[in-house]
């Protein structure tokens, strides 16, 4: 059976907790040598990308892998997943054809796909990916879809316990303005990630702004197993209040799919007054990042502030999904007691 990397609760508790130390250990240096030497890797992205592309670039080759990045539509065909149509359109290739190609000729395919924005039923069902992952016959890793970020989460935890011990700490996913109606495949593998490492979450978001049910309820089961709290509010004095990580991101609003967001909740731009409310908690935010809409330059620019280390361990991480997908000798070698997770 093909090991698959295109979410978080696949791979439940064990399987990220395993990852992040096994990140760790290879920021400190634990692994020798180019395990993957001989292998290629194939960067497919339908979107902009800056980290998430340099990461995996430098990872792969790092490790020995070649990497193969695919701008899907511009340096290549654009292509179709709907079965069944007439492809009298602009998509020249099916994926039934190109990803089976792509298998053929590498060792592991990474997909990077927003939604399209204007159907949340459709968008969620996340149809490029899911396409990916029924044609391909090897590894697929989501380099961001409509419905999570896992590559994201990934370092995000990394950071926090390189800071902290997570457990039982406070969480907060705080919602924060943008000019646009932006995505929730951040938000919603932050929240997932949290709860999966047993800390308290708080979702501090405008009302009608709630993230997605089934999203909703992995995490609160996740809380539920951990014996943690989870707190949905709009009250901003009380989610502030004891926080030990805030994690800043816009995203839009389901109930009113692809509308940005009202003027009147630019207030909601996260301030050192309000960060000021938590126990010394760290600033967070996956990037990019619009300054002085979303956070104020001194947040960013301050003491409390993890979004470079966030950034760089995006390059640690995406090295463990690497080896865990293409190199499963190297995991005890990493992390000899991560099966105590």
């Amino acid at each position: 059976m093909i090991r698959h990397f295109t979410n978080l609760h696949e791979g439940g508790q064990d399987g990220l907790l395993n990852l992040v130390e096994r990140a760790l250990a290879l920021k400190a240096g634990k692994l020798h040598g180019r395990p993957l030497a001989g292998k290629t890797v194939a960067l497919c992205f339908m979107n902009p990308s800056l980290r998430t592309q340099v990461s995996f670039e430098a990872a792969a080759a790092s490790l020995g892998a070649h990497p193969i990045t695919l701008f899907i539509g511009q340096g290549t065909y654009a292509l179709e997943h709907r079965e069944g149509v007439v492809m009298d359109g602009a998509a020249a290739e099916h994926v039934k054809e190109a990803v089976p190609v792509l298998s053929r000729m590498c060792d592991l395919l990474a997909l990077r796909c927003f939604p399209e924005g204007k159907n949340w039923a459709e968008d969620k069902k996340d149809p490029l990916l899911a396409a990916f992952r029924k044609y391909a016959t090897v590894p697929v890793v989501s380099l961001e879809s409509a419905l999570g970020h896992p590559c994201q989460a990934l370092a995000d935890l990394m950071t926090i316990k390189e800071r902290m011990n997570p457990k039982g700490k406070k969480f907060l996913l705080a919602w924060a303005p943008h000019i646009k109606a932006s995505p929730q495949a951040v938000p919603n593998s932050a929240a997932e990630m949290a709860a999966l490492a047993g800390m308290d979450v708080t979702i501090c978001r405008p009302e009608g702004y709630d993230l997605d049910g089934e999203v909703m309820a992995r995490v609160k089961a996740a809380c539920a197993a951990a014996g943690s709290e989870l707190v949905v509010t709009d009250d901003e004095d009380a989610a502030y209040a004891g926080a030990n990580v805030v994690y800043a991101k816009s995203w839009g609003s389901l109930q009113n799919y692809g509308v940005p967001p009202a003027a009147s909740l630019t207030s909601r731009k996260i301030t050192e007054a309000k960060l000021a409310q938590g126990d010394d908690a760290i600033f967070m935010h996956c990037l990019p990042v619009r300054r002085g809409l979303k956070v104020e330059d001194a947040v960013l620019d301050g003491p409390r502030s993890v979004v470079i280390d966030q950034a760089e361990n995006r390059l640690h991480t995406a090295k463990a999904v690497l080896l865990d997908l293409l190199a499963a000798n190297t995991r005890e070698e990493l992390c000899p007691t991560s099966s105590a997770h």
